[in-house]
C-alpha cells in the first residue's frame, strides 16, 4: 500500500497524440492525461546500472498510485520540469507504478 503522506509532489501526465497539419504531415503532439500525486525517490545503484543498458539513463524516479495505460511513450511534468518516461514498473498487483524518467 502506498502511504498518502509520501505522495507530496504534483505530477502532470502527458500522452502522445498524432496530429495532422493542413498539408497532411503527421507529427506528435501531447494531451494532458491527468494530474496525480507522486513521491519522488532516489535512484538506487542497481536501477542506474539496469537502465544504463537502455538508450537513456534514468535521472529520477516517481511513484504514483496505479493508473492504467501509462507507457514509455508518456512525458511528465513535475515542478515545471519536463521528463520523458523511459520505464514503467508495476508495484504489487495494481497498487502503484514506478516511473523511471529522464529530463528533456
Amino acid at each position: 500500500m502506498i502511504a498518502a503522506g509520501n505522495l507530496n509532489r504534483r505530477l502532470t501526465l502527458y500522452a502522445p497524440v498524432t496530429l495532422r497539419s493542413d498539408t497532411g504531415m503527421e507529427k506528435t503532439g501531447w494531451r494532458t492525461s491527468g494530474t496525480v500525486w507522486a513521491a519522488q525517490e532516489n535512484l538506487s545503484l542497481r536501477e542506474i546500472e539496469r537502465t544504463s543498458g537502455l538508450t537513456s539513463v534514468a535521472e529520477a524516479k516517481f511513484v504514483i498510485r496505479y493508473r492504467q495505460g501509462i507507457t514509455e511513450r508518456f512525458e511528465v511534468v513535475c515542478e515545471k520540469r519536463r521528463y520523458s518516461v523511459i520505464a514503467v514498473e508495476e508495484i504489487g498487483l495494481h497498487e502503484g507504478l514506478r516511473l523511471l524518467v529522464k529530463a528533456l
